[in-house]
């Protein structure tokens, strides 16, 4: 009997279910019929208000394996939410996101999400999480759920403290694409650099990899929305606009002066687990003028984060150009 069968009234209404394979773009769609800690959109399904947030689909089971693509976008206005719930301190600057996919209560993936700086602005980050589903893994309810968040496992002293708390709070979901398998449908391609020295590898990704490493501006202060009547009014937005703007160009500044050579000897990457929270050893099999050839075990049980160091520690986060990796397309 499916879950909620006991709670139902003679005033219930089935929900409507959708057919397979589906999109879903619009948190208003009927097929949305569960959402938590998360506030629907029109053109998106909804955007997150809490960590975690889960999204349910009502669907037509199709007796067959299904593949899953969520699209994630990182934006202004969801750094902004982020701001005025977590309230990071005035000076910390910009972090990147890394949230933990979770569907049918098991971790099917991750993403690293870091919005591009600009002299006076910053740009959006999209990432789409794509993962299978078995053909029983519905259940009777015929309801998918996706919960986005934070990592559940306590992340290694190289990655711990880089990356923003409650990652999940003010991100998009922007659409979810159901397509039963084997599909003709081509997997969406991975974002072109991360924008930050952290990468993920699916679980059932490549065990051989090359890594394009380069350098990006550093990130800004984070923006945060007036909390007080008198820096809520025009002239003190303004001003705090105009501070803001001059403190991005100072720090872009000093960053372009600095350069932006990276030398690959100097470099050491590291992996763990985000399902078990394990160390992942990873082995540099070559070494290029900026690519970085990895080996890592077929034998993992989720995502793995992977993340670039440099020896003598971190670059300053607002003064000095960041690391940013990508995975060039094919094995090593």
């Amino acid at each position: 009997m499916p879950v909620g069968a006991w709670f139902t009234t003679d005033f219930d209404v089935p929900h409507p279910v959708g057919d397979l394979p589906a999109v879903v773009t619009g948190g208003q769609e009927p097929t949305v019929c569960v959402v938590d800690q998360m506030v629907r959109g029109h053109e998106i399904i909804g955007r997150a208000v809490g960590d975690p947030a889960t999204v349910g689909l009502k669907v037509r089971p199709a007796h067959r394996p299904l593949r899953v693509a969520v699209s994630l976008q990182l934006d202004d206005a969801g750094t902004r939410w982020w701001g005025s719930r977590v309230k990071p301190d005035p000076n910390q600057p910009e972090r990147p996101r890394l949230v933990v996919l979770s569907s049918q209560g098991r971790i099917r993936g991750a993403a690293v999400l870091a919005r591009k700086q600009g002299w006076l602005r910053a740009g959006g980050s999209r990432e789409t999480v794509v993962f299978q589903l078995a053909a029983d893994e519905l259940g009777d309810d015929d309801l998918l759920l996706v919960e986005m968040s934070e990592p559940r496992v306590d992340l290694p002293e190289w990655a711990a403290d880089r990356f923003s708390v409650s990652s999940a709070i003010g991100m998009r979901i922007d659409r979810i694409q159901l397509d039963p398998l084997p599909s003709t449908v081509p997997v969406p391609s991975p974002a072109a650099s991360t924008g930050c020295p952290f990468l993920v590898l699916p679980a059932d990704g490549p065990d051989t990899l090359r890594v394009d490493v380069s350098t990006v501006p550093p990130a800004p202060p984070v923006p945060r929305n007036p909390t007080r009547s008198y820096t809520s009014r025009k002239p003190a937005r303004a001003v705090f606009k105009v501070l803001r703007t001059a403190r991005r160009a100072a720090g872009r500044a000093s960053a372009e002066a600095t350069g932006d050579r990276v030398r690959t000897d100097d470099l050491t990457v590291h992996g763990v687990d985000l399902a078990s929270g394990a160390a992942v050893p990873v082995q540099l099999a070559g070494r290029g003028t900026q690519t970085l050839d990895l080996r890592l075990p077929g034998d993992r049980t989720g995502p793995v984060l992977l993340g670039v160091t440099e020896q003598g520690g971190h670059r300053r986060e607002r003064t000095a150009r960041q690391l940013s990796c990508r995975i060039v397309a094919g094995p090593a």
